[in-house]
């Protein structure tokens, strides 16, 4: 559902079940599937005041989303029920089809943050008892997908990957490393997946909320003896962070506590690590 800031209501319409026929018919390539920018993605509408309702998908983190004591958070995923499974697919399913041109940056920049969060939390709940998201194949051998290549949703009919979202959609119309924060790749080491929904109005609030907590977390940046630990995000996003490590120790600096800032100076050596342990908090609910 779009949600005109005026107070008009549009039903947003789109043919679900096809464009996941289609998703699955895609074989792997290497060129992400998504339609060039200057295309279907890039077109949005400044000052529009549409937004999209994501109150579908704020139930569920505020329901199952849990803080860790070390500050890690988990999802319970085992834990929903058919309605709640129910409603995250009519979620979904309402996202895929709606005029995303009609809608201004900010917007965009959540509805794609939280497209991506919640098609992860599906496909791990489809395959629940998996240990890590890594697990998940699609298809045999060399020839099978990923779980992060292989397209899970069909946007406006096009077939959309996580990886479209992130590399293709994402980081090539807001040039924003930030965009890594928001995104919950269902593991330990990954980001935080966020208590509430991406909003246009709040976006870079919570973006900025999320990079200063994963920077300053173990998990992000840590010293093991003289070893400088960083996550592996920012290898393998190395260009998005600025490229060399020179680069992604400025932006790390800009996030950075001031215990941490000593720890990021050049001549250290410069480790990568990364948990993919699936952040499953099934059972530990209240």
């Amino acid at each position: 559902m779009i949600v005109d800031r005026r107070g008009f209501l549009s039903m947003a319409a789109g043919a679900w079940t096809a464009g996941l026929a289609a998703c699955a018919g895609r074989p792997s390539d290497t060129s992400g599937g998504a339609p060039p920018l200057d295309g279907l993605w890039q077109r949005h509408v400044p000052g529009s005041m549409r937004e999209v309702d994501h109150s579908a998908l704020a139930f569920l983190l505020e329901r199952y989303v849990l803080k860790r004591s070390d500050g890690v958070h988990l999802f319970a995923y085992g834990d929903l029920d058919a309605e709640d499974r129910t409603a995250l697919d009519d979620y979904i399913r309402t996202l895929s089809g709606f005029a995303i041109d009609s809608l201004d940056r900010r917007e965009q920049y959540a509805y794609w943050l939280n497209l991506y969060n919640a098609l992860v939390l599906r496909l791990v709940i489809s395959r629940y008892l998996v240990l890590s998201i890594r697990d998940i194949t699609f298809g045999l051998g060399p020839f099978g997908d990923g779980p992060f290549e292989r397209p899970l949703v069909a946007v406006l009919g096009q077939p959309v990957s996580l990886s479209d979202i992130r590399s293709r959609i994402l980081w090539p119309i807001f040039k924003d490393p930030r965009l890594h924060y928001g995104l919950c790749d269902a593991a330990v080491g990954s980001p935080n997946l966020q208590p509430r929904v991406f909003t246009g109005e709040r976006v870079d609030r919570m973006l900025d909320g999320a990079a200063l907590d994963y920077v300053n977390h173990p998990r992000g940046v840590r010293l093991d003896g003289q070893d400088l630990v960083l996550s592996d995000l920012y290898r393998r996003y190395a260009p998005h962070f600025g490229g060399d490590f020179s680069q992604v120790a400025a932006h790390l600096r800009l996030y950075g506590g001031i215990s941490l800032l000593p720890s990021l100076r050049a001549g250290k050596t410069v480790r990568y690590a990364f948990d993919w342990a699936l952040n499953d908090g099934t059972g530990l609910r209240n």
